[in-house]
């Protein structure tokens, strides 16, 4: 099972258990994990395998978007590729306050 750890010379800017929700079939089915903000880039690993669905570096994201899952906060990250991560769970808000501290766009 993998485990997150810094790379030399990064910093931890937050952590916290989330959900991404990547597509399966027609819809979008939620993994459990934990999310990873560094002063260099963004991972998510899932809880269960640790396995890494997502390892952004600061200068591959685009922007973000905020909005709302049933009530639920959830921000999407947008990476210059075009890929999507939507993200739901307690630490939403922080993760918008993380990723504006890192200079990331609010789209």
């Amino acid at each position: 099972m993998a485990k997150f750890q810094l790379q030399a010379g990064e910093t931890l800017i937050g952590k916290g258990p989330m959900s991404l929700y990547q597509k399966q079939g027609l819809t979008q089915k939620p993994f459990q994990g934990k999310i990873y903000v560094t002063d260099k880039r963004i991972c998510f690993y899932m809880d269960l395998s640790g396995t890494v669905l997502m390892e952004l570096p600061i200068g591959e994201i685009k922007n973000f978007t905020v909005g709302s899952m049933l009530f639920i906060t959830k921000v999407t990250i947008q990476s210059k590729q075009g890929e999507s991560y939507p993200l739901t769970g307690f630490p939403a808000k922080k993760l918008q306050s993380w990723l504006l501290q890192l200079g990331v766009q609010k789209a």
